[in-house]
């Protein structure tokens, strides 16, 4: 069973190092990303997230991205990403 991680709403430069720390508790396991919340992503999270993305993915296990909020959707937009390709890692 994967583990769920429930991002917060506020994912900015103050929030990054909480959600690293949160998705490395999970390492070695696979993982499903709860958007739903989400009403603010910043360029440091997003980095975290594709990170972590490309660490799952070299170590075997999925990293799958539910319930995209609205406002998730368009800031992945503006950094010329979509919920598909988070979760498939973006190079």
């Amino acid at each position: 069973m994967a583990k769920r991680v429930i991002l917060g709403p506020k994912l900015d430069t103050a929030a990054s190092t909480n959600l690293r720390d949160e998705l490395l508790r999970a390492e070695g396991e696979d993982i499903v990303l709860d958007g739903a919340h989400v009403d603010m992503l910043g360029a440091s999270c997003l980095e975290v997230l594709l990170g972590a993305v490309e660490l799952w993915r070299r170590d075997g296990h999925s990293v799958t991205l539910e319930n995209p909020s609205p406002q998730l959707v368009e800031n992945l937009g503006r950094f010329g990403l979509s919920p598909d390709l988070i979760v498939e890692g973006a190079t």
